[in-house]
C-alpha cells in the first residue's frame, strides 16, 4: 500500500458549491490587495527616488590626505 501524499495539502481544493462568499470575506480581500499595492508603490518609489551621491576630486583629494598624513 503506497502511502499518500495527498493527506499533507495544506490547500486543499473545495468544490464551489460548499463555498459562500460574504462581505466581510470581500472586505477583508479589497483591504489586503490595497496594502499590497501601498507597500509596492512605496518600494517602487524609494528604488526610483534613491540618490547616488557623487565624490567630487576635491573631497577625494581631502580623504586621501587624511588617511596618509595621520598625526
Amino acid at each position: 500500500m503506497p502511502f499518500d501524499f495527498r493527506r499533507f495539502d495544506i490547500y486543499r481544493k473545495v468544490p464551489k458549491d460548499l463555498t459562500q462568499p460574504t462581505y466581510t470575506g470581500a472586505i477583508i480581500s479589497i483591504c489586503c490587495c490595497l496594502f499590497i499595492l501601498f507597500l509596492f508603490l512605496s518600494e517602487l518609489t524609494g528604488f526610483i527616488t534613491t540618490e547616488v551621491p557623487t565624490l567630487s576630486e576635491e573631497s577625494a583629494w581631502a580623504s586621501w590626505q587624511r588617511l596618509t598624513h595621520c598625526e
